[in-house]
């Protein structure tokens, strides 16, 4: 499903083009984020939440048996077509609740802008959203629109969850492996869709064996699988657990490392077939677990007592995974010479 919006010369105009940076590419630096944070004065703890700012989401205790988690996450388009937009952000927006272990009771407050010449899109936008929080038994509950130079679409999350289920980026312990529950490299897919010089076009065309679409079709495709069948199945085994998105792998595994106090050895990237030699064209640095993701998968550890459970429950969740590295007692993210498989779908 999608919905062409034209100009007056009848020329279909890409979302894309509306925005400088794309999908979580956006995003603020996390370097610059912990600066703006610091001088807000917003570093340290509240007594009134189980946990909050430096997580993916926030959550608040209401009952012994129920923990409210809210979160909130917008971004600049990634795709053109706006349905496969409003899927994408939906998706990425849950995904820092679902994170939490929080999957119960999912509702979306929307969050939109456009320009005034996109807002045939914000109907087939919401047609997306709605689709996708629908597989994820969630609802939009509400939102706001306003008109915007750059389009802009996501959404303000809550969900619910025992607060004992719940999980942050804090509880790595030493031993723990790492698995990931997608495959990397939606930056470089989708900024090859993006090239539109033709002299360029040639030369990324033959950057890689793999056809271009089918490349772009595959990343999409995990853009907009949601996390929550992934953290149903490894709940009860996580120690932490963060989702993989515009600080890339690596700057993902730096906030576990920091905030469990722990280091982190990355010794396997799965990534998109193709894109790895994409992404040496545009310097995205994906073999360096560098490169921005947008609705990425789940990061999670667990004791080496229960990577055959949580394997086994990936497994009969049919959800995507792979053991990608180890947490350590040092400080820091290593990224030394990983192996890299291609996957495909």
């Amino acid at each position: 499903m999608g919905t062409d919006v034209t100009t007056e010369d009848d020329e279909t105009t890409r979302l894309t083009e509306y925005a400088e940076l794309h999908g979580c590419s956006c995003k603020v630096g996390q370097s610059d984020l912990d600066s703006l944070l610091a001088d807000a004065g917003l570093t340290g703890e509240s007594d009134a939440l189980l946990f909050g700012i430096g997580e993916d989401a926030a959550a608040r205790k209401l009952t012994d048996d129920i923990a409210l988690v809210s979160t909130v996450d917008f971004f600049t388009p990634i795709v053109d077509d706006p349905y496969d937009f409003g899927r994408i952000a939906a998706c990425n927006a849950a995904s820092d609740g679902f994170a939490t272990g929080a999957v119960e009771n999912v509702d979306c407050l929307v969050v939109l802008g456009l320009p005034r010449e996109l807002t045939e899109s914000a109907a087939p936008i919401l047609a997306g959203m709605a689709d996708a929080l629908d597989t994820m038994d969630g609802v939009i509950a509400g939102g706001h629109t306003i008109m915007s130079p750059w389009p802009f679409a996501g959404g303000a999350i809550s969900a619910t969850a025992r607060p004992d289920d719940l999980l942050t980026s804090q509880g790595a312990s030493p031993g723990d492996r790492l698995y990931l529950t997608k495959p990397l490299g939606t930056q470089p897919a989708m900024g090859a869709t993006r090239v539109t010089d033709e002299q360029f076009v040639e030369t990324v065309t033959d950057a890689t064996d793999r056809p271009l679409d089918t490349i772009a079709s595959e990343a999409i495709g995990w853009m907009t699988t949601p996390n929550r069948d992934a953290m149903v199945a490894c709940r009860e085994y996580a120690t932490a657990a963060t989702d993989i998105t515009g600080f890339g792998l690596a700057g993902q595994s730096r906030v576990v490392a920091a905030r469990s106090n722990v280091g982190i050895d990355l010794t396997h990237l799965p990534v998109i077939a193709g894109t790895p030699a994409l992404s040496t064209l545009f310097g995205y640095g994906l073999p360096d677990g560098e490169s921005a993701e947008t609705s990425g998968g789940l990061l999670v550890s667990v004791p080496p007592a229960a990577t055959a459970a949580v394997e086994s429950a990936f497994d009969d969740a049919d959800v995507f995974y792979r053991a990608v590295g180890r947490v350590t007692a040092g400080r820091g993210v290593t990224i030394d010479d990983p192996t890299i498989e291609e996957v495909s779908s």
